[in-house]
């Protein structure tokens, strides 16, 4: 009998945390996000030393937290292939809910009645969306105008019940020079985090932007995602509408108008793809800082609101397409020297 010889497979090379970290953020497009908040805070800093004073950051912490969170509920609703025009005219319904409701519930009362209204919001347009099969855009468009029309019948102009004592929880500060919206915000996004890459219907919203179909010859249920992903989203975005209500310490049925293109424009500088599948909490958080950063560098600089606009696109655009066309280099680059070999 002749001998056998047996080949033992080379271990695989040990990935450290840092690289391994890396990859992920390259693979979900964070990484662009991310370099850009290190320079816009540099510049930042440059521009308005200021910032690093405990006013300063608790403004800038007041004014990014909203944005950060609806822009998270902006992001489920992309991981799954779709977009929420509704997501404005529901950030102003949660907050004349909150705002309204504080005067005859207990402050957890109305938190709780806002969530639900947020979750319920979500519900009807993931019904729509996963069970009568209607397009996302067109579902949200019409719901928005519903939601719009419910925030203005409950409130018709900017007024509520919110108390000092409401500003202190989302608002103020935890302990000195530590914003407690900031703490908010980074609780939510771990939570978030943790559902979405922890969990295996996590998993699933990625697998359903990415393809529906395979998810569903898996034996998967990909309507039933989408449902719960809007719902997710939508007390998400009540939980932004929250920290906008106790910023302001008012409640305003316009104040989501804002955060409808706001939250999309985040997305796309978080480097999620809008087919689906594929997006970053991080990215999001970060970005949305950067947006944020954008706004008041500009103000400070004295430039033009209306051409502040104009720069913020222009900026996203950078963003999102310089690390494209540093790829493509790198791919002709690559290529030519397979040809030279």
């Amino acid at each position: 009998m002749s001998p056998t010889t047996t080949t033992i497979p080379a271990p695989m090379p040990r990935v450290g945390p840092i690289r391994s970290g890396t990859r992920r953020m390259r693979y979900d497009g964070a990484l662009a996000p991310v370099l850009a908040f290190v320079v816009f805070f540099g510049v930042y800093l440059a521009v308005n030393p200021g910032l690093l004073t405990r006013f300063q950051l608790q403004s800038a912490a007041n004014l990014i937290a909203p944005l950060a969170l609806i822009a998270l509920g902006q992001l489920l609703i992309v991981l799954i292939g779709g977009i929420d025009i509704s997501i404005g005219a529901i950030t102003s319904l949660c907050n004349v809910v909150f705002a309204t409701q504080i005067a005859g519930l207990s402050a957890p009362g109305a938190l709780l009645a806002c969530i639900a209204v947020g979750v319920l919001c979500g519900a009807i347009n993931g019904v729509l969306v996963a069970y009568v099969n209607l397009p996302a855009i067109a579902v949200t468009l019409a719901t928005a105008f519903i939601y719009a029309a419910l925030a203005r019948q409950i409130l018709d102009r900017p007024g509520g019940a919110l108390s000092s004592e409401i500003y202190q929880v989302t608002s103020g500060e935890l302990v000195p020079f530590v914003p407690i919206a900031l703490v908010w915000v980074a609780l939510i996004a771990t939570g978030l985090w943790l559902f979405l890459q922890r969990t295996a219907f996590g998993r699933q919203v990625y697998g359903v932007g990415s393809g529906r179909a395979a998810v569903q010859s898996a034996g998967l249920k990909p309507r039933l995602t989408i449902l719960v992903t809007f719902m997710v989203s939508g007390g998400i975005v009540s939980l932004g509408a929250v920290l906008l209500a106790g910023s302001t310490l008012t409640g305003d049925p316009r104040s989501g108008d804002p955060y409808l293109l706001n939250s999309i424009a985040v997305v796309a500088l978080s480097g999620a793809a809008f087919a689906g599948g594929r997006g970053s909490i991080l990215g999001t958080v970060l970005a949305a800082a950067v947006l944020g950063m954008v706004g008041n560098l500009l103000f400070f600089a004295g430039i033009n609101s209306y051409w502040q606009y104009v720069i913020s696109a222009l900026i996203i655009l950078a963003v999102v397409v310089i690390p494209r066309v540093g790829q493509f280099v790198i791919q002709q680059s690559a290529l030519r020297r397979g040809h030279h070999e």
